[in-house]
């Protein structure tokens, strides 16, 4: 009897020791990553050498990772958070793996090939965005940052649940605010960033998707209407505009000396 519970014992055990790390993988700390981007990121541009000396706690972040199970993360704002900031720390991560460059154009398939191990799975970066982007939030496209100057700034601090709608507002109305990276109006010319371009289908629900067969200003200004500025809203009031897009810097999002 005494054998049997013992046996029983040491059976729940190592049910125990095999079921922790499934558990722990239901959640993620982004700290290391939050005092990553406070250390290392000013005015929303990177210090890559200084990323660069801190190698092995970025790599441990990523690692962090590589195994957690977003649908069990408890919310739509951790799932969001986790895929924005495994964006984020991986495109820094892919530019420390290829440093010194003047741009992510200058590695072949940086994007769409180079896979990082992510939720369980080798993605790419932009199968990581696509992750995110099918949670529903347009405002993702205003977090996520490929490294280039033509990118909305780099945040410096981690994208946490708990605050995710402030800190997408927030960014969201930097980048609308900005003439030459979101928005800007010159006489009867709407001029937008390409993000607006590239990512259509975003800023149109599913209903509306058949009826747009191109962004109009109309439309657009009516999805982004509460971010925009006094200025901007003022400017594009009652007037008739044609929708350009802005030219994309792919130049690297570094600080400079």
């Amino acid at each position: 009897m005494r054998g049997t519970v013992r046996w029983a014992a040491s059976a729940s055990l190592l049910a125990l020791s095999w079921a922790l790390p499934i558990a722990a993988h239901a959640s993620v700390d982004h700290m290391a990553w939050d005092l990553l981007l406070k250390r290392h990121v000013a005015s929303g541009l990177v210090d890559y050498e200084g990323f660069r000396q801190d190698r092995a706690a970025l790599d441990r972040y990523a690692a962090s990772l590589q195994d957690v199970q977003p649908s069990q993360l408890g919310s739509r704002q951790a799932q969001l958070a986790f895929w924005i900031n495994a964006y984020n720390a991986n495109v820094v991560k892919g530019v420390l793996d290829h440093y010194p460059m003047a741009s992510v154009k200058e590695v072949k398939g940086f994007f769409d090939r180079i896979r990082y191990r992510v939720a369980g799975r080798e993605l790419t970066l932009n199968e990581v965005e696509g992750e995110g982007r099918a949670l529903g939030d347009w405002r993702i496209h205003f977090a996520v940052v490929c490294a280039s100057s033509s990118c909305p700034l780099l945040r410096a601090e981690a994208y946490a649940a708990d605050r995710l709608d402030t800190q997408l507002v927030e960014q969201t109305r930097q980048f609308l605010g900005d003439p030459h990276r979101g928005m800007r109006v010159e006489g009867t010319t709407l001029w937008v960033s390409k993000i607006f371009d590239w990512y259509t289908a975003d800023f149109v629900s599913a209903k509306e998707r058949g009826l747009f067969r191109r962004l109009t200003p109309e439309k657009l200004l009516s999805v982004l209407a509460p971010y925009l500025t006094p200025e901007v809203g003022q400017a594009v009031r009652r007037r008739t505009l044609e929708l350009k897009f802005l030219d994309y810097d792919w130049s690297l999002n570094a600080q400079r000396p």
